[in-house]
């Protein structure tokens, strides 16, 4: 199974797809990871290695606050239905819940003037919204990154020591971090105008601006580390035998409960895996799925007890560079042909 992935996978570095790519095939029994081409390709081209640190971008948003806000619910410190308001004061919207900013429900533009802040409470007050929460899905960074500020209000830690202690330890994932210290294991992403080659540190500006710690952004992870993460919610919340996350927790995850004009559905924090292309054909009913802007990609099928775990620096050296959000669908059909000609599942 290995040599065909990877075959395949070589095939879309050829057609400058991307650069390189690392990947993992997760389930309770068996594991396959494996890094695919370049880990750069400008200053100089390097060999690509599952030792990489890759910015893994919005996939922060699952690990970090929709975990953590899940923590918060289970020690009493919040509730899906309390009002944003009741915990950032400044906040215009008094009908916004936490939930509709879980699911990308609460109507806010995705506005953001870096040019014109100075601090979050300036970021916080220039919040508009365009329709009213519950009514229609639109996917946006704003509803996470004002989730980040509630878990450092309700906890009275900084995000990036609450991710540390309560997720990144116990599952064990030494490897993941929010403004990593060794560079040189870092993927390197876009080269910028302003910020040159945007290695090491956050790619995303609106996390940049908030220092690398935000709950939509700024983590960074090896495909093995994040792993740790997929086989707890294939194991229904424990990792090797000790529980991390309640299951009925999890469940949530995997429920449908707001659905765009455009049909897709959105459960807390993640993707009904079967409302959209990329995922319909290949996965199971019981299927969540989100994807990373760099070009990474997340999908969990417990109808099939298997985990997909896909991080490339598609953008690197442009955000020019298309062609993988075309070829995501292909990717998710190609491994799922090759899990069940090896009967994988």
């Amino acid at each position: 199974m290995k040599e065909e992935l990877e075959k395949y996978l070589n095939s879309l570095v050829e057609k400058n797809v991307f650069p390189g790519c690392n990947y993992g095939i997760i389930t309770p029994k068996e594991e396959l990871y494996g890094s695919i081409g370049y880990k750069s390709i400008i200053p100089t081209k390097e060999i690509n290695s599952l030792n990489n640190l890759y910015d893994i971008a919005s996939i922060t948003k699952l690990l970090v606050t929709n975990t953590l806000i899940s923590f918060a619910i289970r020690d009493g410190k919040l509730r899906l239905e309390d009002s944003v308001k009741k915990y950032i004061e400044d906040f215009p919207y008094e009908d916004v819940q936490i939930l509709h900013l879980l699911t990308h429900s609460a109507g806010l533009k995705p506005t953001f003037d870096k040019y014109h802040l100075t601090h979050r409470d300036e970021f916080i007050h220039s919040i508009d919204r365009m329709f009213q929460p519950g009514t229609d899905v639109k996917y946006i960074d704003v509803n996470f990154i004002l989730l980040g500020f509630i878990l450092e209000k309700v906890y009275g830690e900084p995000l990036d020591i609450l991710a540390n202690n309560l997720i990144f330890k116990p599952l064990e994932m030494e490897d993941t971090m929010y403004n990593p210290k060794d560079k040189k294991r870092c993927v390197p992403m876009e080269l910028t105008s302003e910020r040159g080659l945007v290695c090491g540190t956050v790619h995303d500006e609106k996390a940049d601006f908030l220092n690398g710690v935000a709950g939509h952004a700024g983590v960074f992870s090896t495909v093995c580390d994040f792993s740790h993460f997929l086989l707890m919610i294939l194991n229904d919340g424990y990792y090797k035998g000790k529980e991390f996350l309640e299951k009925k927790y999890i469940d949530l995850w995997f429920t449908p409960l707001f659905i765009s004009t455009e049909n897709v559905r959105r459960t807390i924090g993640w993707i009904y895996a079967r409302s959209i292309e990329a995922c319909k054909e290949v996965c199971g009913e019981d299927s969540i799925y989100h994807t990373g802007f760099p070009g990474h990609h997340v999908l969990i099928d417990r109808s099939n007890d298997v985990a997909i775990i896909f991080f490339s620096n598609s953008i690197h050296p442009s955000r020019e560079n298309t062609p993988l959000r075309e070829s995501r669908k292909e990717i998710n059909r190609e491994i799922y042909r090759l899990l069940k000609k090896y009967d994988w599942i």
